[in-house]
């Protein structure tokens, strides 16, 4: 494989990366999820004057607030073992707090949807599944953040949910719903293919099978061929399908990352250059210590076989340090050879991480 270097553009006010061909590598923004969390007894949370748990942030002056951790939050069981659901906590204080709550809850999601803006994201993910697991709540969820997020930034948004229904909801919330992506239709849920024709917005599809994940490289191109031909059929544009082939994390499939990047590299030979490929990328390092150099390695070798798009942070994922690496560097080798299997469960890697060869990749 050659080397990847990625040059900032300008589009819309935000940085665009681009390959080496000139094509540009899309980011969809993952953090306003319902899901992530900030320590209890980190530096992000402290007591307020009042007696008040919140969390603190800084707006884009340099102020610094502090986003109340509502009453019902605050009881979980997620709180008690130290973790909070920061966006889950705004998107509470929206809904069910005061004014004054509510206030905060708005300029959190704004401040996190104005700094992956200003990273460079073409989309910002928005999944609020995990918010609550009444229904009426989830949809009342997306329709007040997706509102919020397109009156901070210009940005589009991802709508993210496993239920078809908070997507349709986020649609219907939208002010200029052609913009948006859906996240995402699969074998089993075809159904989100036909609110992405019906608004003409772009849609991730999944390599998904009707029995869960795939397995292996021929798995992932055939569920993912069948799902790209159904979106076909319903008026889709290849250029409005960004295919998501799943990535399993290599600590627990060793072989899992260049199942990938192959399933990557067969699909980009399918369907040519229209077709965008996706993927969560940085799941591929869940469970290994200095995920900094695992995720930037695999965004690289992504690139190089075949990926255009991806589901990442912005902030932690800067494309500029991302291809600026050097891929010959022992610390990138090390990562590459876990990343591929060729050091299975990564023993070579964790010994180097244990001796300190790998200090300063977070």
């Amino acid at each position: 494989m050659g080397h990847s270097h990625v040059a900032p553009g300008v589009s819309g006010g935000i940085a665009v990366h681009r390959l080496p061909g000139g094509s540009p590598f899309l980011v969809i923004g993952e953090n306003i999820h319902g899901t992530r969390v900030v320590l209890r007894g980190g530096r992000h949370v402290t007591v307020a004057p009042d007696g008040r748990e919140v969390v603190c942030y800084q707006d884009e002056r340099g102020v610094e607030r502090h986003l109340p951790i509502p009453e019902r939050l605050r009881k979980a069981a997620d709180v008690a073992a130290g973790r909070v659901k920061h966006v889950q906590a705004a998107v509470l204080a929206i809904l069910g707090g005061n004014d004054a709550d509510a206030t905060e809850g708005r300029a959190y999601l704004q401040m996190l949807a104005r700094r992956q803006a200003q990273a460079g994201a073409d989309w910002l993910d928005v999944n609020l599944d995990e918010v609550s697991t009444d229904r009426a709540l989830q949809r009342e969820s997306v329709v007040a953040v997706v509102r919020i997020v397109e009156a901070a930034v210009t940005v589009p948004v991802a709508l993210d949910s496993s239920v078809a229904e908070l997507i349709q909801a986020g649609l219907e919330a939208s002010a200029d719903p052609a913009r948006l992506l859906l996240n995402s239709a699969s074998i089993e849920r075809p159904e989100v293919l036909d609110l992405a024709a019906s608004a003409g917005c772009a849609v991730i599809v999944s390599a998904a099978g009707r029995g869960g994940l795939p397995t292996g490289v021929a798995d992932r191109v055939a569920n993912a061929e069948a799902i790209v031909e159904q979106a076909v059929r319903r008026g889709l544009d290849l250029g409005a399908i960004h295919v998501d082939p799943l990535v399993i994390p290599v600590a627990v499939e060793p072989d899992a990352g260049a199942q990938f990047l192959e399933a990557v590299a067969q699909l980009r030979a399918r369907f040519g250059p229209r077709l965008h490929l996706t993927g969560g990328l940085s799941n591929v390092s869940f469970g290994l210590p200095a995920r900094r150099l695992l995720n930037d390695t695999f965004i690289r070798m992504a690139a190089e076989a075949g990926v255009d798009s991806a589901i990442i942070d912005p902030i932690a994922a800067d494309l500029r340090r991302v291809f600026g690496r050097d891929p010959d560097a022992p610390p990138s080798r090390l990562a590459a050879d876990v990343l591929t299997g060729a050091d299975a469960y990564g023993l070579e890697y964790l010994g180097a991480f244990r001796a300190g060869a790998l200090a300063g990749e977070g």
